[in-house]
C-alpha cells in the first residue's frame, strides 16, 4: 500500500530545550496528483517585449522564426515554475498503524487517537512550525524545510524524496459522514534550502 509520509523539520515545538520530529503518515483512500506549474522566462505571444525579441532574432539569423505568423508563442524555460504534490487521504480513529506525531505518546503524539484528535494535532503543529528555505539555526537544527516521502519518491523508491513547504493545508471532520474518519489534503511544493547560498556567502567573507 501507498503510503505519505511528511516529516516536519525537527524543533523545539513543547519549549523543553530540545527539537522534536513530527512525523504524519497516512494512506487509507489515498489519492495523489502530480503537478509541474510552468514558469516561463518568456511566454505567450502578442506582447510588445516578445515582438522585439522576434525581431531580433530574425535579423541576426536572417530567417523568419515561423511561418505561421507573430500570432503563436514564444517560449523561454529556464527551469522556472514550480513541483507538487498533492496528497488528500483518510486518518481513522484508533489507526495506529500509521505514526501521527512524536510517536512517543505525548502530548504532541495523536498516533491511534482519534479521527478529530489528529487532524487537530496537524492544525496544531503547522501553525507553530516555521517550514521554508532558511539554513539550520538555534531553533531548527537540520534546516526549516520538511520532508515527503510517497511511493518512488522515498530512500527505498527510484528517486530521491522531496524537501517540500506545505501550501495551504487542510482537514476536514464531518460527523454527518462518519465520526470516526476525518480527510486530510496536504499540497506540497517542492523547495531548496539557502544553506549552500549562506556557506558560500560566509566563505567569501572569510
Amino acid at each position: 500500500m501507498t503510503t505519505v509520509r511528511f516529516e516536519l523539520p525537527p524543533f523545539d515545538i513543547d519549549n523543553d530545550g530540545s527539537a522534536e520530529t513530527l512525523v504524519f503518515e497516512f494512506a487509507d483512500n489515498l489519492a495523489l496528483t502530480h503537478r509541474i506549474r510552468t514558469g516561463y522566462l518568456t511566454e505567450g505571444s502578442g506582447s510588445t517585449a516578445i515582438d522585439i525579441l522576434t525581431d531580433l532574432i530574425e535579423d541576426a539569423t536572417g530567417t523568419e522564426i515561423d511561418s505561421g505568423g507573430r500570432r503563436q508563442g514564444l517560449y523561454t524555460d529556464l527551469g522556472g515554475g514550480a513541483r507538487t504534490v498533492e496528497a488528500r487521504g483518510e486518518v481513522v480513529t484508533d489507526n495506529s498503524t500509521y505514526q501521527w506525531g512524536t510517536g512517543d505518546g505525548g502530548k504532541w503524539d495523536a498516533t491511534g487517537d482519534s479521527a478529530l484528535a489528529k487532524i487537530q494535532l496537524l492544525d496544531q503543529a503547522l501553525t507553530l512550525a516555521e517550514i521554508d528555505s532558511r539554513p539550520a539555526d538555534g531553533n531548527y537544527p537540520e534546516g526549516h524545510l520538511a520532508t515527503l516521502e510517497v511511493g518512488e519518491l522515498s530512500p527505498s523508491g527510484r528517486f530521491d524524496a522531496l524537501s517540500v513547504v506545505p501550501e495551504q493545508p487542510e482537514g476536514t471532520f464531518d460527523t454527518t459522514r462518519d465520526s470516526s474518519t476525518a480527510t486530510v489534503d496536504l499540497n506540497f511544493v517542492a523547495a531548496a534550502s539557502l544553506e549552500i547560498a549562506v556557506d558560500a556567502a560566509q566563505q567569501s567573507d572569510a
